[in-house]
């Protein structure tokens, strides 16, 4: 009985893994990631928030080198 349990929770768990890490997951970042900037942008104003984009992209690129 613990082996047919096991091979139907096997069953389930696989193809929903699959099905997250690689359809799932890109269109949720694709959702996500702009629309939590556009959130940002307009919690903090259209120049507060330009400014506070590009400070985060330049420092990034700073602690690169």
């Amino acid at each position: 009985m613990n082996t047919i349990k096991l091979i139907i929770g096997y069953l389930l768990f696989v193809p929903f893994i699959i099905f997250y890490s690689y359809m799932l997951g890109p269109v949720l970042k694709a959702i996500l990631l702009p629309g939590g900037m556009l959130l940002l942008w307009l919690i903090l104003g259209p120049k507060a928030g330009c400014l506070a984009f590009k400070q985060a992209f330049f420092n990034q690129n700073k602690r690169k080198k």
